[in-house]
């Protein structure tokens, strides 16, 4: 069991790995991850596994698919499902080392380290996952904060799908989809070039989501 979690700072897109504590690959980084208990579901296994390792305990997590090559583990035959999760920037920091991993980082997903076992076979499966999640479910706002600006959005997507966006068709979109919420300035202190931030709108995401299917 293997867990791709994502983390978005403000800036970059992260991957949360673990240094490996034991053998095989001891001292590398990998993804959170381990085996099966005999009374598991593969979800309470990957929820259990992240948690142990990490301490985190996010609430979306889904499954990214099996991988099964041959010498994919020196231990001997094993085939892996792999799940991904992502967590808000605030949780990012609540991310800690246990059980046998010795030390848990968050990195770029354009500057990870070599990885143990396949996984870097895993990531790139995990990021065309994700990008088909953004396109088809409210991921995006998962990685967000509760409230957030839309250059805080746009600069998401930039990281996710590797490439730049027009400002004013990517808000000029998303305005218009009826997802996002304007929340009212508390800041007496807010000028009117101040960034507006919004909350996202359920709602109005399965309205916009009726709409889609429609045509």
């Amino acid at each position: 069991m293997d867990n791709v979690v994502y983390g978005f700072d403000g800036t970059h897109l992260n991957v949360l790995l673990v240094r490996r504590g034991r053998e095989p690959f001891k001292g590398k980084w990998a993804f959170p991850g381990g085996f099966l208990d005999e009374h598991e579901t593969l979800e309470e296994a990957a929820r259990r596994e992240l948690q142990e390792e990490t301490g985190l305990t996010p609430k979306y997590l889904t499954e990214i698919g099996s991988f099964s090559a041959p010498d994919r583990d020196p231990r001997g035959r094993t085939i892996t499902i792999a799940f991904a999760s992502v967590v808000r920037p605030y949780q990012m920091q609540e991310a800690v080392a246990g059980d046998d991993a010795s030390a848990c980082q968050w990195f770029p997903i354009t500057e990870l380290p070599q990885l143990a076992f396949d996984h870097a076979d895993i990531i790139q499966k995990a990021l065309f996952m994700l990008r088909i999640g953004i396109l088809t479910d409210p991921v995006t706002f998962l990685l967000l904060d509760d409230t957030f600006t839309l250059p805080e959005m746009q600069r998401l997507y930039t990281e996710v799908f590797n490439r730049e966006f027009d400002r004013r068709n990517f808000q000029k979109k998303f305005l218009a989809s009826g997802m996002l919420t304007p929340v009212p300035c508390e800041d007496e202190k807010k000028n009117a070039h101040s960034p507006i931030h919004y909350r996202f709108n359920e709602d109005g995401y399965v309205q916009f989501k009726e709409k889609l299917s429609k045509c």
